[in-house]
């Protein structure tokens, strides 16, 4: 009895990385490289707490509701930038969470007040020092003189 080996599967040349792309065109353009500097903020971000699924937003979120109790939606949406639509499936996401209670605000019956629920303020608690430390490691690119001035730089752009 005679076995046949499949036949052997030719091999493929590594076919090498190509090159960087020259990015020269964009790198004197502020808004390339905000965005170039964002995302990798966002994924350092990420890799220490999407497991946890606290994403900025949400993170921005803890922070804003925690400084500003009973703050309307509308604003907290207006100071965060983000759109209403998106802004109003994150908060329920966060309500359904127990992180946050949303009320009817009294002089305004069409707007809701946002307040961190005791879980909340504890989550809040608990991630600040972590993301704080995390801000430390971004900040170590830098010298302290060169970190400051971008962050004063960085709020001239950002305004309230």
């Amino acid at each position: 009895m005679t076995t046949t080996l499949p036949e052997a599967t030719p091999r493929r040349r590594a076919t090498p990385a190509p090159p960087p792309l020259n990015l020269s065109p964009l790198m004197g353009h502020v808004g390339f490289l905000l965005r170039l500097a964002q995302q990798q903020v966002f994924d350092e971000f990420h890799r220490g707490f999407g497991q946890a699924g606290i994403t900025p937003a949400r993170y921005s979120v803890l922070a804003l509701l925690h400084a500003n109790p009973d703050v309307p939606q509308a604003r907290l949406a207006e100071a965060l930038r983000i759109k209403p639509p998106n802004m109003v499936a994150l908060l329920a996401e966060m309500e359904a969470q127990g992180l946050l209670d949303r009320r009817v605000d009294a002089a305004n019956r069409r707007a809701n007040l946002l307040r961190l629920t005791a879980a909340g303020r504890a989550l809040y608690e608990k991630l600040t020092p972590e993301i704080l430390a995390m801000e430390q490691q971004v900040a170590h690119r830098l010298t302290p003189t060169q970190y400051a001035t971008l962050i004063k730089l960085l709020a001239k752009l950002s305004p309230p």
